[in-house]
C-alpha cells in the first residue's frame, strides 16, 4: 500500500518555506540518504533526504508550491534496501540526515530571497520556460566537493574566484583555453599592445613637421614576440593571484549535469564536481559572418590578426566597429594598405555623428579606404590573396582584392558550451542568461556575470559584477547599483563615454545642457601634436548635476575616470568647472566643458 513522505522539521527553525526543485521522479526508486528535494525558506535553502530506500509513485507538490512541516511532498512504496536503487546510498560519514542546510552557519549565507506574490523583494531573473529533459546527478554521486564553482577565468571569473576565496569561501575555478580570458590572452591587452607598437612606428615615420626624420623598419616577428611577452606577465599574474587566494584551478572544461553538480573534462578525464554555488563566467565569442569562416590564412578573424608573424601589403576588414577601427588603424600605421566594408553609414555606428566623423577622418588620413552600405557577400581564392564581392541594399556588386579579409562584425554571448538546461537555466532570444542585480540567475545558487549576460560586452564590467556575485555569495549586502559604466575605443583619436547624451538625457525627462571644448584650444594636446577631436559634458540644467561625458581625444580613456566619478556621485558642473586642474594637461578639457555648460569658459566661445 502506497505511503506518503511528509516533510520533516526544518533544521533552521523554520515551520514553512517554497519548494523550488525536486530531485526525484515518479517511479524512480531513491536510496537511502538521497536528496529528493529543496525547499527555501526566508533563512536558507533546505536540501530535503530521504531516510530510508523507497520507490517513488507520485509526486504531491509542484516547484513554486509552499509547503509547511508535516505536509505530504510524495506517495511512495517501500523497497528492499539491498535492491537496484538510482542513488548513492551513503557517503564516507554513514548517511544523511533527513534534512541537511546548503548554507549552515558556517558557511555563506544567501543575500536574496525569493520575490513574494505581492512584489515584496528583490526581483528574481527570468527565462522561458525549458521543455528539455535534464539530467540531474545528485550529491552522493560526484566525485569532488566545493562551495563555489566557477566557470570560465576571464576578468570576471578570476576576480569572483579571488574575491569569494578572500571571504573565506572553498573555490574552484574552471578554465578550458588560457587564464585571464579572451581579454588578457586575444582582445584587449594584445591589441593595446599593437596599437602602442603602431603609434611608435607611424610617429617615428611622420615627426617631419617637428624636424625629426627617420627610416623605420617594422620586426613584426618581434613586434608579436613582445606582445606576447606582456600577455605572458599579466596571466601568470593572473594565476599566481588565484594561488596565493587559494583558488583552486582546473584547466578544463565545465558542464552542469544537475542543479548542484557539474561535469569537469580534463586532459585526465572526466569528473563530477558537486557545488553549493556556481557561477557561469564563460563570456562572449566573435560572430562569425556567414560564408567567410576563419581559416588563418585567407580570411582572418581578430586573434588571427593579433598573432600574424608577417605584414600583408593589403587587407579588407569586413566590420568598422570598435574591433574593426582598431585593427584597420594599426595595420595603416604599420604600412598596409586597408579597406573598410561597413552596412552602415559610418564607422562607430553606436557613437553620435561626429564623434564617428573624427576617427573616420582620421583614418582616412592614415591610407584607410572606407566602403559604407556594403555587405560582404562571399569571397573566391585569388592566387596568394582573395577577392571579395560585396553588394549594396539595391543589389549592386563590387569586386575587391586584397591579400587576406578580416572579418570583425561583432561578439556573441558564450552560452551554449556549459548545458544550463541541467541547471534548469535557459538563455533569452539573444542567448544570454537573465539574471537580478546580484548576478543570480532563476536558480538563486547560480550566477552568472559578464559577456554572457548582457550588453555592454566590457571587461571591467566584468570585473565589478564578479565582485558583488562574491560578496552575494558570501552573504555580504552587495547590489549592481552604478550609476555609470565607462566605455573606450582605442583608435586614434581615442573615443571614450560614460553616461547620457544629450538626446538620452532628454528622453529621460531631463532638460539638457551641453558643453564642449575643443582639443585644439588644448595647450597639451597641440604640444603632442594631436588637437583633434574635443570633450563634451553633458548635465542637468536645473540641478547642474553632471549625467553624461562624451571624449574624443588623445588618451580620452584615461580621461574618463574624473567624469565617471562625477557621475556616479552626483557631482555638478559646478564642482567639475571650480576643481583645479593641472596645466598643461589634456584633463583641463574637462574642467573647461563644464565651465562652458555654465556660460563661464575662458578658453573656448
Amino acid at each position: 500500500m502506497g505511503q506518503q513522505f511528509q516533510l520533516p522539521e526544518l533544521d533552521d527553525g523554520t515551520d514553512d518555506g517554497t519548494l523550488v526543485a525536486w530531485h526525484v521522479e515518479p517511479g524512480e526508486r531513491v536510496a537511502a540518504g538521497s536528496r529528493v528535494a529543496e525547499v527555501e525558506t526566508d533563512k536558507s535553502v533546505i536540501e530535503v533526504t530521504i531516510p530510508e530506500s523507497v520507490a517513488v509513485t507520485e509526486l504531491l507538490r509542484a516547484p513554486g508550491d509552499t509547503v509547511a512541516v508535516g505536509d505530504a511532498l510524495f506517495s511512495y512504496e517501500e523497497t528492499d534496501s539491498d535492491g537496484e536503487t538510482d542513488r548513492a546510498a551513503t557517503d564516507d560519514d554513514g548517511p544523511k540526515s533527513a534534512v541537511t542546510r546548503t548554507d549552515d552557519d558556517d558557511g555563506p549565507k544567501s543575500a536574496v530571497t525569493r520575490t513574494d506574490d505581492d512584489g515584496s523583494g528583490p526581483q528574481p531573473a527570468t527565462q522561458r520556460e525549458s521543455t528539455e529533459t535534464r539530467p540531474t546527478v545528485h550529491e552522493g554521486d560526484t566525485d569532488d566537493r566545493t562551495e563555489v564553482l566557477v566557470v570560465g577565468a576571464g576578468p570576471g571569473g578570476y576576480v569572483t574566484a579571488i574575491k569569494a576565496a578572500r571571504y573565506g569561501l572553498d573555490v574552484t575555478l574552471v578554465e578550458k583555453e588560457a587564464y585571464g580570458g579572451t581579454c588578457l590572452n586575444f582582445g584587449c591587452i594584445p591589441s593595446k599592445a599593437l596599437i602602442h607598437g603602431s603609434d611608435v612606428a607611424h610617429e617615428a615615420r611622420n615627426a617631419g613637421a617637428l624636424g625629426i626624420t627617420a627610416e623605420v623598419d617594422v620586426d613584426v616577428t618581434q613586434l608579436v614576440e613582445w606582445k606576447d611577452g606582456v600577455v605572458d606577465t599579466l596571466t601568470g599574474g593572473v594565476e599566481g593571484l588565484c594561488e596565493a587566494a587559494g583558488v583552486t584551478l582546473v584547466d578544463g572544461v565545465a558542464r552542469f549535469v544537475g542543479e548542484h553538480a557539474a561535469a569537469v573534462e580534463t586532459a585526465d578525464g572526466t569528473e563530477t564536481v558537486g557545488f553549493e554555488y556556481a557561477v557561469v563566467a564563460t563570456g562572449s565569442r566573435l560572430i562569425e559572418v556567414p560564408g567567410f569562416e576563419p581559416d588563418g590564412e585567407y580570411v582572418l578573424d581578430s586573434r588571427d590578426a593579433l598573432a600574424m608573424e608577417s605584414l600583408p601589403e593589403s587587407l579588407l576588414v569586413v566590420g568598422a566597429g570598435y574591433i574593426g577601427m582598431e585593427l584597420s588603424t594599426v595595420f595603416a600605421k604599420l604600412g598596409t594598405d586597408v579597406t573598410v566594408v561597413e552596412m552602415f553609414d559610418d564607422v562607430l555606428p553606436i557613437y553620435e555623428d561626429d564623434i564617428s566623423r573624427i576617427v573616420r577622418e582620421q583614418a582616412s588620413e592614415y591610407g584607410v579606404e572606407f566602403r559604407f552600405g556594403e555587405l560582404a557577400d562571399h569571397w573566391e581564392h585569388d592566387g596568394d590573396g582573395v577577392r571579395v564581392w560585396t553588394e549594396t541594399e539595391d543589389g549592386e556588386t563590387t569586386e575587391l582584392a586584397a591579400d587576406a579579409v578580416l572579418t570583425v562584425v561583432g561578439r556573441e554571448p558564450v552560452s551554449d558550451t556549459v548545458n544550463l538546461a541541467a541547471a534548469g537555466i535557459e538563455t533569452d532570444e539573444d542567448g544570454f542568461i537573465p539574471t537580478d542585480a546580484q548576478g543570480r540567475t532563476v536558480r538563486d545558487h547560480i550566477f552568472a556575470i559578464g559577456d554572457v549576460t548582457s550588453e555592454p560586452m566590457l571587461a571591467h564590467k566584468a570585473m565589478h559584477e564578479g565582485e558583488v556575485a562574491a560578496a552575494a555569495i558570501a552573504g555580504e549586502p552587495a547590489a549592481l547599483d552604478h550609476a555609470a559604466m565607462p566605455a573606450a575605443v582605442f583608435t586614434d583619436p581615442e573615443v571614450a563615454t560614460v553616461g547620457l547624451t544629450s538626446e538620452e538625457a532628454a528622453e529621460a525627462g531631463y532638460s539638457p545642457v551641453t558643453g564642449q571644448m575643443p582639443m585644439s584650444g588644448n595647450g597639451r594636446a597641440l604640444t603632442v601634436g594631436s588637437a583633434d577631436g574635443f570633450v563634451r559634458v553633458v548635465a542637468d540644467e536645473p540641478s547642474g548635476r553632471v549625467l553624461g561625458v562624451q571624449m574624443v581625444a588623445p588618451n580620452a580613456s584615461e580621461l574618463l575616470g574624473e567624469a565617471t566619478l562625477a557621475i556616479e556621485h552626483g557631482l555638478t558642473l559646478e564642482a567639475l568647472a571650480g576643481t583645479v586642474h593641472t596645466h598643461p594637461t589634456l584633463s583641463e578639457a574637462v574642467m573647461e566643458a563644464a565651465a562652458d555648460a555654465r556660460g563661464e569658459a575662458i578658453h573656448t566661445h
